[in-house]
């Protein structure tokens, strides 16, 4: 129905939220007969005619998860006013962790969304990471050249220091980095792994797309054509 990638959607039957006809669903691969099953998520029934595609550009807030529902009840991207009453799904491209600020881009379409996810595309991501100590050279060239963290050896990085910060007592040190895998945390891990502590993420590029400068935490603007075009691109998509 075009509003999650499979991905997305294979969990949703596991926890139980789909249901068709009135009974929760968890088997995989479940067939329905469109404008005769009634399905719905999370008790909102899912419209028979797939909703406009739709291509938005998320400032993600601090502490604010990319999820649907905490155990926790801390807030979510879905308690944020512009999604909080859609009358339709909208899932995030990727993650950016509770801590992580920045770039979000949010669809629903679930081709696209899988592709720019999908490590085989390599799409770049970019960070201004701040740190609350330098790296050193040999460090530097490390996540520049590929870690080896628990999940695996890393891919090659872009990375560069940009200025130094005050941090009170200490002082810390502004970085620009790219990477090009969507793994969980990435981008603290690497940090992490030399025992730097991360301060502050901001996501400020996804492929072609940057980040507005007038673009304010919790707010959100519709991608232009020429920006979706460039992101069906990267992923052979046209």
């Amino acid at each position: 129905m075009g509003i999650a990638s499979r991905r997305e959607a294979e969990t949703w039957i596991s926890e139980g939220r789909i249901s068709i006809n009135g009974r929760k669903i968890t088997e995989q691969g479940t067939k329905i007969i469109p404008g005769v099953d009634k399905v719905e998520i999370n008790g909102k029934a899912v419209a028979a005619e797939p909703p406009p595609r739709v291509y938005w550009m998320l400032h993600k807030p601090d502490e604010v998860l990319t999820t649907r529902q905490d155990d926790f009840q801390r807030t979510t991207i879905y308690d944020l006013p512009m999604l909080k009453n859609l009358p339709f799904l909208i899932a995030p491209v990727g993650r950016l962790d509770y801590r992580t600020e920045g770039l979000l881009l949010l669809t629903n379409d679930g081709e696209l969304a899988n592709r720019l996810c999908h490590p085989k595309f390599k799409v770049p991501r970019f960070y201004h990471v701040l740190v609350n100590t330098r790296l050193s050279a040999d460090e530097e060239a490390a996540i520049k050249n590929g870690v080896k963290l628990d999940d695996g050896m890393t891919l090659r990085t872009q990375l560069s220091y940009a200025e130094g910060k005050n941090l009170g007592a200490s002082k810390g040190s502004w970085y620009r980095i790219t990477v090009f895998e969507g793994r969980n945390r990435l981008v603290r891990r690497l940090f992490e792994h030399f025992n730097h502590k991360v301060v502050k993420l901001i996501r400020v590029g996804f492929g072609d797309i940057v980040l507005p400068e007038d673009l304010k935490p919790g707010e959100y603007t519709q991608l232009k054509s020429d920006q979706i075009k460039q992101l069906k691109d990267l992923t052979g998509l046209t």
